[in-house]
């Protein structure tokens, strides 16, 4: 069961990636698991927001760009803890703290780069759509994601979003038309430094998370019908592995698939890679150990919002 778990993930991670650009001899990147508990606090204790912004949420594109990563995922925590509880949706982002933890975790996307900036942009339409469902504001800055966001909350409001699959196509189109639009602002911007191979790549990858979330009715269907009748256990592995894997409400499983995704947007995996059968020894590897904390989170190892596959139920705080 494992292995054809396995390849499942590889062939998504296949189909994501550029496999254009060989592998930087210079990058030693790791991947360090973490396979003990989980002990982060999702509750925003710090004082005042920092920033007047944060309190009438309608912080800028470029005010969001210039906070650090440390500062953003204090945002973030704010919005979850003051803002989101009355949208349903204070548990809703953390898979948002697991990737900026991870930036910082790595030193990467330091503002005024590419990906501080498409990043900024999903912050801002996160906000931004927040403020439209609470009546704060009507002002969207031109981001097109904080319509979607101000949908889905009012989604969340009003009940709506309680099957598993309604909600992961709302959350995750909402973030893809937030990071289409950073992707656009960050390409148009004079003073950006181009992206790397490796960070378009890793963005590729990131495409993985939303199109797993927006297509896991039609994977889980094609999953029954394939190994149903064959290998019954295989359909209800790759459910609730997919369903660690898009859980929003994790912050851990959203860090680790980042940590995954940017290792292996480290290989060349074309023509032009240095090694093509150590790359895919790498990718089994990783993805191994991949499956190996999703086993050790089932048995009670690790920390998740989910329930591991209940199509009607979405995971939410206590």
């Amino acid at each position: 069961m494992k292995p054809l778990v396995i390849v499942w993930f590889l062939t998504l991670t296949v189909w994501a990636l550029n496999p254009i650009t060989p592998r930087d001899p210079r990058d030693q990147t790791v991947i360090t698991i973490n396979k003990g508990k989980d002990t982060h606090s999702y509750d925003y204790s710090g004082t005042n927001p920092v920033d007047g912004c944060w309190e009438s949420l309608d912080c800028s594109l470029t005010q969001i760009e210039t906070m650090s990563m440390a500062s953003r995922l204090e945002f973030i925590k704010y919005l979850s803890t003051w803002r989101l509880d009355t949208l349903h949706s204070s548990d809703q982002f953390r898979a948002f703290e697991g990737v900026i933890t991870f930036f910082m975790r790595k030193d990467i996307a330091g503002s005024g780069t590419w990906l501080s900036l498409v990043n900024a942009a999903c912050i801002e339409a996160l906000q931004r759509g927040a403020a439209i469902s609470l009546g704060l504001s009507s002002n969207t800055g031109g981001n097109p994601a904080s319509e979607k966001w101000a949908d889905y909350f009012h989604q969340r409001r009003t009940g709506r979003l309680t099957d598993r699959s309604a909600h992961d196509i709302s959350w995750a189109g909402a973030e893809q038309a937030a990071v289409d639009y950073g992707i656009r602002r960050a390409d148009s911007s004079l003073h950006t430094e181009k992206p790397s191979g490796r960070v378009l790549r890793w963005m590729q990858f990131t495409r993985v998370y939303r199109t797993a979330m927006q297509y896991r009715r039609t994977i889980l269907w094609l999953m029954r019908m394939g190994f149903t009748f064959t290998s019954p256990s295989v359909p209800m592995a790759v459910e609730s592995f997919l369903d660690w894997v898009t859980d929003v409400t994790d912050a851990t499983s959203t860090g680790f698939l980042a940590d995954v995704a940017w290792t292996l947007s480290a290989l060349g995996l074309s023509q032009h890679g240095e090694d093509p059968v150590a790359d895919s020894e790498t990718m089994l590897k990783i993805i191994t150990e991949f499956w190996e904390v999703f086993q050790l989170k089932n048995n009670g190892g690790g920390s998740g919002g989910g329930d591991g596959g209940k199509e009607s139920d979405i995971p939410s705080r206590k």
